[in-house]
């Protein structure tokens, strides 16, 4: 009662969220296995719940997963506070890997069986989408009966056709009929590679904030997708692969689109993995800022860096703003797909602190393929060379690193992650130099790391192990991977050759 208590309270803080009849529609449910506070600043769940509940015969509600809460409890969707046994398709919308962890205690609260072989007519057909599975289904695909290879507005409308004709045919022969649909993987059906699904004109599906909630991580910003893939072709880099080719929306309908928003927030923040790529970036600030919106980007690649560009930002209050260097020398970036010099990262410092930008943050990774100690020194030096320029401009820096994680479907998916050793003595090289001299580094876990390259590119041994978790912690995955035969070390440090057969081989790019 009191976790009921707590979702209507979530729910009359929103706005834009939509309440059907139960009566005549077909019930989905969006299962995002994290929390409120994280799945509301996803914009896939937002498209989702956009799309369904635009269909006559949908309803839509979504579900999250607070595992303190709600282990106990069951999970509930946030608008009627039903159980997930009420819904007939259950949508899992996944973008992080160590959120599979989280897939069976939900399933397990809810009381549906964690494995799809161990599901029947009365169980909800349950559904999984998103990057991580379109590139690597293997290690959770025991734990759906579908997924999705793909964006969902090229795969959906199909999908949802057969479901709503569905008049009661036994479950495995729909399952077997939705194998034969465009984007659609079926384990245990699926013969041939399935093909990967996307739209090919953005402006046909507008995709930004469509429920509003201070109870989240971008709570006082209106989220506006700009673009989806990439133009350039960096080695280690999973968009490039998953959301090929690079398109974009026209000026037209993104501003359309924030107009019909402004009432909701003063703030807009621009989502995509290149967002300062976009051919009209400077005609679309400019139309955002004559809208009354103050701006938000994430980060802007090192070259070309535009000074219009920058100007605009500022005038749109943005203060902060990430570049990523990724290496300390110029021979590893090139060897990992970015084409340019640290003398252009020092310009590109320069211009954001002309610019009026009052602090910035450097993202890099140490780890790569061919890495050696001498390049994390050069990357501590570059660093520095940084700091001397931010100096010169009163502009904060910080530095953020990261481990290389070898992802499926990227240039590199067949290289070992580097030994955890080598990567927690690189992160403590970097905290030990560059603090005491004013760039304060901020390391991410080097074990939690392995678990996700362990994802990233594991086979279907992976279900058991993440079935049998007890609890998440590097202890609790550390238990579970030992009693299932298996070792982290193993599946992260794997160099995958020529003449293997990928787990991911399901899968057409």
């Amino acid at each position: 009662m009191v976790w009921n208590r707590v979702l209507k309270d979530r729910f009359n803080a929103e706005s834009g969220a939509v309440v059907k009849d139960w009566g005549g529609h077909l019930p989905v449910a969006i299962v995002f296995p994290n929390s409120y506070h994280i799945g509301m600043s996803n914009l896939g769940v937002h498209a989702l719940y956009k799309w369904l509940n635009s269909q006559a015969d949908i309803l839509a509600e979504r579900v999250f997963w607070d595992e303190k809460e709600l282990s106990t409890s069951g999970a509930l969707s946030i608008e009627s506070r039903r159980p997930l046994t009420d819904f007939n398709v259950l949508a899992f919308s996944l973008s992080w890997e160590l959120d599979y962890l989280n897939i069976p205690p939900l399933l397990r609260a809810a009381g549906i069986p964690v494995y799809s072989a161990g599901r029947d007519e009365t169980h909800p057909l349950v559904i999984g989408g998103g990057a991580i599975l379109t590139a690597n289904p293997a290690p959770v695909a025991a734990f759906f009966d579908v997924v999705c290879i793909g964006e969902a507005e090229a795969i959906l409308p199909g999908l949802i056709e057969l479901l709503k004709a569905n008049d009661g045919t036994p479950r495995h022969e729909l399952l077997a009929k939705l194998a034969l649909l465009p984007g659609i993987y079926v384990p245990g059906h699926s013969v041939n590679p399935v093909k990967r699904q996307y739209t090919a004109q953005l402006d046909d599906f507008p995709v930004g904030s469509t429920i509003f909630t201070d109870d989240t991580e971008f709570g006082d910003m209106y989220l506006l997708e700009v673009q989806r893939g990439c133009r350039f072709s960096c080695r280690f880099c999973l968009v490039a692969g998953t959301f090929c080719p690079f398109r974009y929306r026209s000026v037209a309908s993104l501003l359309e689109q924030a107009a019909a928003n402004r009432q909701h927030r003063d703030r807009v923040a621009l989502v995509g993995p290149v967002v300062s790529e976009h051919p009209q970036i400077v005609e679309l600030l400019r139309g955002l800022r004559e809208l009354g919106y103050g701006l938000s980007i994430g980060s802007m690649r090192v070259k070309p860096i535009s000074v219009d560009v920058l100007n605009e930002l500022v005038k749109g209050g943005v203060k902060s703003l990430t570049i990523a260097p990724e290496a300390g020398t110029d021979q590893l970036r090139r060897s990992i797909g970015k084409n340019f010099s640290n003398d252009d990262v020092i310009t590109a410092v320069d211009k954001i602190g002309q610019a009026g930008i009052k602090q910035l943050t450097l993202y890099s990774m140490v780890g790569l393929p061919n890495e050696t100690d001498q390049d994390v020194s050069s990357l501590a030096d570059l660093a520095l060379r940084c700091k001397v320029e931010a100096d010169r401009h009163r502009m904060l820096l910080s530095l953020n690193v990261s481990a290389f994680i070898p992802k499926a479907q990227t240039q590199f998916e067949r290289q070992p992650m580097a030994d955890g050793t080598v990567i927690e003595q690189r992160f403590d090289m970097l905290e030990r130099t560059l603090p005491p001299r004013g760039v304060k580094v901020k390391a991410d876990n080097a074990d939690w790391g392995q678990v996700q390259a362990t994802l990233s590119r594991g086979d279907g041994s992976l279900a058991q192990a993440i079935e049998k978790l007890d609890k998440i912690s590097l202890a609790g995955w550390r238990r579970a991977m030992k009693s299932s035969g298996l070792s982290t070390d193993d599946y992260a440090r794997h160099h995958f050759t020529e003449k293997d057969i990928l787990p991911w081989h399901m899968v057409n790019m």
